[in-house]
């Protein structure tokens, strides 16, 4: 296939996943308790979260292909080389909402390390310029490895950062959401991986492979890091969110449609120890 049908194949391929995300829906599994029949109409805030979030990145990813496969969202390089700066808007809107997905798996809610959240997010937008910057420059141009190199180290924070202090803080959320983020988390490791690889050897670095394999390595990396992911990441969700309505473990104002208004307080309470947030204590206030 040839560089155009590769991208043609990615538009008509993100068409399919969005439809069969917003399609995925709870099935009882062999092995796992049957869930009521009253809790099959309601979803979990994280089951809404999981399908908002790879609804969005599978959208804007399609998108991205098929503004490509128009013939558009490209410009030449100073060194004659196509740079595809449609590809980087999309992997500045689909990474971060990527991670925020499992951010959200490990914290529970943004607010308990919103910083770590912002710092993670931040560190991958500037990965994402960084690699732009390095695309934009001619391959005889030192500057190109400099940026390269930059954003190499960026994408190496990025990693820490999720397999650091966030797979930490996943470990107090509990064992199963630790579980549900490690499992995502390798999956999406293993697949980011690919990028920077295909990157260097491909027409933007060392010119090694031609625009055709290139192009249909990064088509086979966004398929399996957006949709195959997706659909993985939302399907551990749904499973883990029928364990916890089976066994009444779900709050009423976590479902939705929740039957009630719900406020989350912080309130500054006296340190104690086992404290993970240093003298803060969570507090609920619900409203009807």
């Amino acid at each position: 296939m040839n560089r155009n049908q590769w991208l043609g194949f990615g538009a008509a391929a993100f068409g399919a996943g969005f439809i069969a995300i917003l399609a995925l829906r709870r099935s009882h599994r062999s092995g796992q308790p049957q869930e009521r029949p009253e809790t099959l109409a309601v979803k979990t805030r994280e089951e809404e979260n999981d399908k908002l979030i790879h609804s969005l990145v599978v959208l804007t990813a399609g998108t991205a292909y098929l503004t490509m496969a128009s013939g558009r969202g490209r410009h030449h390089a100073s060194d004659g080389h196509e740079v595809f700066w449609v590809r980087y808007v999309d992997w500045i809107i689909t990474t971060p909402l990527l991670l925020t997905g499992l951010g959200l798996t490990a914290l529970g809610t943004p607010f308990r390390r919103w910083g770590l959240l912002l710092s993670l997010l931040f560190t991958d937008a500037y990965m994402i310029l960084t690699g732009y910057l390095a695309d934009e420059e001619p391959r005889d141009s030192p500057m190109k490895w400099t940026w390269y190199g930059i954003s190499s180290g960026a994408m190496a924070g990025v990693y820490y950062m999720l397999w650091g202090p966030l797979l930490e803080e996943a470990r107090k959320t509990g064992p199963e959401a630790e579980d549900l983020y490690r499992r995502n988390l390798t999956f999406l490791s293993a697949v980011w991986a690919g990028y920077p690889v295909n990157w260097l050897v491909g027409p933007e670095g060392l010119n090694l492979i031609d625009e055709d394999t290139s192009t249909g390595i990064y088509t086979g990396l966004d398929i399996t890091a957006k949709i195959l992911f997706g659909l993985y990441s939302l399907s551990n969700t749904q499973e883990k969110s029928a364990r916890e309505l089976t066994a009444g473990r779900v709050p009423e104002h976590e479902l939705r449609p929740s039957p009630a208004a719900h406020v989350e307080r912080w309130d500054r309470g006296s340190p104690t120890e086992g404290d993970a947030e240093g003298g803060r204590a969570r507090g609920r206030n619900r409203r009807a």
